[in-house]
């Protein structure tokens, strides 16, 4: 299926089933339990990272349907074994960070600058007890030490959408995992994890077709790699948004050809590159 095809549908397979074409929302807080056995079963797997069991869905913070679409959406446009959506992009990079350094007891991480300002100051301040290296992409592999639990990048950089070779920052970081920001390019234009990536993180907003200001009527900020949880309208508006990320893309890019039709840019052209028509 075309990409924009399944930006379409991915999150929506059950809906005829349903009998519905809007999408479900789900505004529970907290869910009935069969008994309490079951129900504890069903709290255990969902807080150590797993999905509800028949035991149901317990408690909104843990598991709700209405995100839960918009993550199985995003997972598999970007070729993902699963996503989580947060309620911000700092609570997105706080997650992904903690993730890895808790894991593995490492508190160094590599960055590239440029990136977005609060990922910058995230890093910089130590807020979340790492100790951070600035590096180009060349210097990656140089900077990179036994202690360092994680290279993070972005590509296109917010804000001059300087450009980075995923791959090559790939290899470059060896053994130690690369995150990448992957808000401009969407998995539309860029699939990190394709790559060899081993995480990636969205700011939903940009990902969804209006910049830090919204997506043309600002429905929202958000983000997915759920406080920080994303609650169940963040998911629903998120999945709304979701279908019309193709759309919005062609769009920018066909003004961007339009302003310099048949340009080939050159190995000492500045200018950015936009993809084929």
């Amino acid at each position: 299926m075309r990409l924009d095809s399944l930006a379409v549908h991915s999150g929506r397979d059950d809906l005829t089933g349903l009998g519905v074409h809007a999408l479900p929302l789900d505004l529970s807080s907290t869910n009935p339990l069969p008994d309490l056995d079951t129900g504890g079963e069903s709290y255990e797997a969902m807080a150590t990272g797993g999905h509800p069991t028949e035991g149901g869905h317990v408690y909104q913070r843990l598991w709700n349907p209405t995100v839960a679409r918009f993550e199985t959406a995003l997972a598999t446009l970007e070729h993902a074994e699963s996503a989580v959506a947060f309620a911000s992009g700092m609570a997105a990079m706080s997650a992904a960070v903690l993730s890895r350094t808790m894991l593995t007891g490492k508190r160094h991480v590599v960055a590239v600058r440029p990136m977005y300002g609060g990922t910058d100051h995230l890093l910089s301040t130590g807020l979340l007890g790492t100790e951070v290296s600035w590096c180009t992409e060349a210097e990656i592999a140089a900077t990179v030490r036994p202690d360092t639990a994680l290279v993070v990048v972005e590509t296109p950089a917010n804000p001059t959408l300087e450009l980075l070779d995923v791959a090559a920052a790939v290899a470059a970081a060896g053994d130690v995992p690369v995150l990448v920001d992957n808000t401009f390019a969407t998995p539309l234009l860029q699939r990190p994890l394709d790559l060899g990536a081993a995480d990636r993180r969205h700011r939903g907003v940009a990902a969804a077709g209006g910049g830090e200001h919204g997506d043309g009527h600002h429905d929202g900020d958000g983000s997915a790699d759920t406080s920080g949880v994303a609650g169940e309208a963040h998911g629903f508006r998120r999945l709304r948004v979701h279908r019309r990320i193709p759309q919005v893309l062609d769009r920018r890019l066909d003004r961007g050809r339009a302003r310099e039709p048949g340009r080939a840019a050159g190995p000492d052209d500045p200018r950015p590159l936009l993809p084929a028509a």
